[in-house]
């Protein structure tokens, strides 16, 4: 979405008190592992597994949708080669990736930024183990999301246009079980989105790579990026559409307990104030190793992490994401149409550090 002058002036406001704008000016100390021109991963320092990583871009935007395109696919394409680091450094099977939009989903610092959580079977985390036990979702609710998912990423095609899409793609024989048990929203030649038939609450969205069925590193920037883009737009779509309080998106990747088949999926949850995800976000610790020693282990494998090269492209007003506004009520008044700009300023201000 594009900055007004009036939200960009409350970003800088806020990110004056930013730890993590303190940690990317170097002011406060921390434990980086990789840093490029526009992004920083550095380890929690209260860590749920060995090897937990945070990324963030070094502009400060406290949300998901406020992020400018070319920052968007710089950081989520730089998402394969720094999990491949991370995986090959700690030696582990998997990797989750896992974000919070909102309060409500268990976001707690103004600033946005991913979990990277290497994994493997046998690590004691659990967080992520889902119970596919949710009613499924009204009709009502599920015309919603059919009807306006498919709006949502033309739009996200006319502003930013791929020489690779075309149609929605063919549909590969290691997704078929997917079809079948599932209803599909959204599919390109890159990404399928369904409503799984069996979800973990109602308005779970789950998004699938056709190019790649089992590990993100094994994706093209370009790939990874559209990949995050449609889960974005699932988050959107399910945060007004369904008027959730806020969001998750966790990807698994590779072999772990909670992912026995090492399928690659992006799991999108609606979330709401006191619901029974609560045990998504797991209660910080300290570590009982040296933290430097595991940073060191990292840096040894993401100084190998090279940009892509790409032809430089002019970010113009038409470039700029503006997703489709979903629409439940009839008849709104026309102080209601920048509702949508309205509640993600509400939701900056609910965020806590």
């Amino acid at each position: 979405m594009q900055l007004t002058p009036e939200i960009k002036a409350q970003l800088q406001e806020q990110k004056k008190q930013c730890i993590f704008c303190k940690i990317i000016s170097k002011e406060m100390d921390s434990k980086i592992v990789f840093e490029d021109k526009l992004t920083l991963a550095a380890l929690d320092i209260r860590p749920a597994v060995k090897g937990h990583t945070l990324f963030m871009l070094k502009e400060h935007y406290p949300i998901m949708p406020y992020i400018q395109p070319e920052e968007f696919k710089h950081f989520f394409g730089l998402i394969p080669q720094l999990s491949k680091s991370i995986k090959n450094a700690m030696l582990t099977t998997g990797i989750n990736i896992f974000i919070a939009n909102g309060g409500a989903a268990g976001q707690q610092s103004p600033h946005f930024l991913i979990h990277l959580l290497p994994r493997e079977e046998q690590d004691s985390f659990f967080n992520f183990l889902f119970e596919r036990k949710a009613k499924p979702l009204n009709e009502e609710s599920k015309k919603i999301l059919i009807h306006n998912f498919p709006l949502m990423m033309n739009n996200h095609f006319s502003s930013n246009p791929a020489e690779w899409h075309h149609s929605s793609g063919s549909r590969p024989d290691f997704l078929q079980k997917v079809y079948s048990n599932s209803t599909v929203l959204y599919e390109d030649e890159k990404v399928l989105a369904v409503l799984p038939n069996e979800a973990v609450v109602p308005g779970h969205l789950e998004i699938y790579s056709k190019e790649e069925e089992k590990e993100i590193e094994r994706l093209s920037a370009e790939s990874s990026a559209h990949l995050f883009y449609t889960a974005s737009f699932a988050a959107t779509l399910i945060f007004e559409g369904l008027k959730a309080h806020g969001t998750n998106i966790i990807l698994k990747s590779g072999k772990s307990d909670d992912n026995p088949k090492s399928a690659l999926c992006v799991h999108v949850l609606p979330r709401t104030t006191g619901d029974r995800l609560q045990e998504l976000v797991w209660k910080p610790k300290e570590p009982k190793y040296d933290l430097k020693s595991v940073a060191q282990k990292i840096k040894d494998q993401t100084w190998k992490i090279k940009e892509e090269k790409k032809e430089e492209v002019k970010i113009t007003s038409s470039s700029v994401i503006n997703p489709r506004i979903i629409r439940i009520e009839e008849n709104k008044p026309k102080d209601t149409v920048d509702a949508t700009k309205a509640e993600i300023l509400a939701a900056i201000t609910r965020v806590k550090q």
